[in-house]
């Protein structure tokens, strides 16, 4: 009798322990809540931005592989990568990349011009660049000095198409059409003014340079006509909040002054160009 109360006493023990564990198995668990990385807030309510640039080497251009390189496409990765932005960076034809940006959200586009038709379709970022602009020409095709109107109606120019130069040239007299050329890249208009179908085409002092260095000895190109001094922008589609915008005009700047965009630069662009960009930063009060 009392073996069997034993073996009844250890199974009621076995028992309610069984059923403890049970229970506590099948209770609701309280949920764990994951807490934010406050390292991280600034990328967690921005969308990425497809960054769109033109052929326009050495600050933008597809090198053999087809990866999206240059100068430029450098400088603005680091201020991505500062910013904790994600980005993506496509080269297509001037007129194309202009127009996506100023329809389609998370879209910037540069290096453009902030002329008077723009400066209300885009939030600014910038200047990337300031150059001095001039109409050039084949030396032993252009006989100097030449007045405006001279050049104006007896030469043809030529033009990337939807750039500010065609404004320019509009401005000066020159004829869509006519002896106004429009192309899809300012490498074509290079390339129309060798081969003598055109005689004069924008460039700055760094393209204008780029293009010596790849000539003919025999083939020299001179200034014929100043246009104007030109800075080039990052220019975001008018969705992107104007806090984010401020935020990339001020890490721009702040690799104007911790030297670098200097660091990157140099070799590249000229040492005029780049203290105009750290004077900007520098001389502010």
């Amino acid at each position: 009798m009392k073996t069997i109360w034993i073996i009844v006493f250890f199974f009621c023990i076995s028992l309610f322990t069984y059923l403890g564990l049970r229970l506590k198995s099948e209770a609701p668990q309280p949920s764990l809540s994951v807490q934010p990385d406050l390292h991280n807030t600034r990328t967690t309510n921005k969308s990425s931005l497809t960054l769109l640039t033109e052929h326009s080497p050495p600050g933008a251009y597809l090198d053999a592989s087809g990866l999206v390189k240059g100068k430029t496409v450098e400088l603005i990765k680091i201020i991505s990568r500062r910013l904790g932005e994600k980005t993506s960076v496509d080269v297509l034809a001037w007129a194309r990349a202009l127009e996506l940006t100023k329809t389609q959200a998370n879209m910037a586009l540069f290096e453009t011009i902030k002329s008077e038709e723009r400066k209300d379709l885009f939030h600014w970022v910038g200047p990337l660049k300031i150059y001095d602009i001039a109409l050039y020409g084949r030396e032993d095709n252009i006989t100097l000095p030449l007045s405006p109107n001279i050049i104006a109606t007896k030469l043809v120019a030529c033009a990337n198409r939807g750039s500010s130069y065609v404004d320019y040239l509009q401005e000066l007299g020159f004829k869509i059409g006519s002896n106004l050329v429009l192309t899809v890249n300012e490498d074509n208009c290079g390339k129309l003014m060798i081969q003598g179908k055109v005689d004069l085409a924008p460039y700055n002092e760094q393209s204008i340079e780029a293009m010596a260095a790849k000539l003919d000895p025999q083939i020299t190109l001179i200034p014929v006509l100043p246009l104007s001094q030109i800075s080039l922008y990052l220019a975001f589609s008018k969705d992107i909040s104007e806090e984010r915008v401020g935020q990339w005009q001020q890490a721009l700047e702040q690799s104007y002054r911790d030297g670098t965009m200097r660091k990157l630069y140099s070799g590249t662009y000229n040492e005029k160009l780049i203290s105009r960009l750290e004077a900007l930063v520098n001389n502010r009060p």
